[in-house]
């Protein structure tokens, strides 16, 4: 029995590998062939360049968007992305192992730079300083991560924040903007 369960896993990982090769054909990504990536989820490199890589055991859950505007795309091993999830690369995104990140979360590496009564802010141009997320981190729904922010390990960003500074190690932030909360003792 284990040699037919080993067979059947051995098959689904090659049947991946050959749907990855044929979906992202000629684009600069790569998706480990142990991850599971929805087929309703985005890919887009054709906005201004750069690469995604997806590393093993990942999942990329159904209309995940996942686009790099000309920075790079990077996701550790055994992560999950899920649905409505929108991760733009502009400054260039790089999530560790272990990452949980809930639906409708949106991670922007880049911000624009304030107008003034001369120059409007679409005139001004925008930074793209990147967003690092740092391994096992939980990312609750509905989050915004904006540029420039290093989200330490272990950390958890609670639902609905907004992370504008970056996160220490071990630490719960939550609000908006997002601030370290004090949990209750288990």
């Amino acid at each position: 029995m284990h040699s037919i369960t080993s067979v059947v896993s051995q098959l689904r990982i090659l049947i991946r590998s050959v749907w990855y090769a044929i979906r992202f054909f000629g684009r600069p990504i790569k998706v480990h062939p142990t991850s599971k990536v929805s087929w309703r989820s985005i890919f887009k490199t054709n906005c201004g360049g750069g690469k995604i890589v997806i590393g093993s055991d990942c999942e990329i859950h159904d209309y995940a968007m996942i686009m790099t505007y000309g920075g790079n795309i990077t996701i550790g091993d055994h992560c999950s992305v899920n649905p409505f999830t929108i991760i733009y690369g502009h400054g260039n995104t790089q999530i560790g192992r272990g990452v949980r990140i809930a639906a409708h979360t949106v991670i922007i590496p880049s911000n624009h730079i304030p107008g003034d009564e001369i120059t409007p802010s679409y005139k001004r141009g925008f930074t793209a300083l990147g967003v690092r997320i740092e391994d096992y981190v939980w990312i609750g729904s509905g989050c915004r991560i904006l540029d420039g922010v290093i989200i330490g390990r272990h950390a958890i960003v609670g639902a609905g924040s907004v992370v504008v500074h970056s996160v220490s190690d071990n630490v719960t932030v939550a609000g908006v903007p997002a601030r370290p909360i004090k949990l209750p003792l288990s």
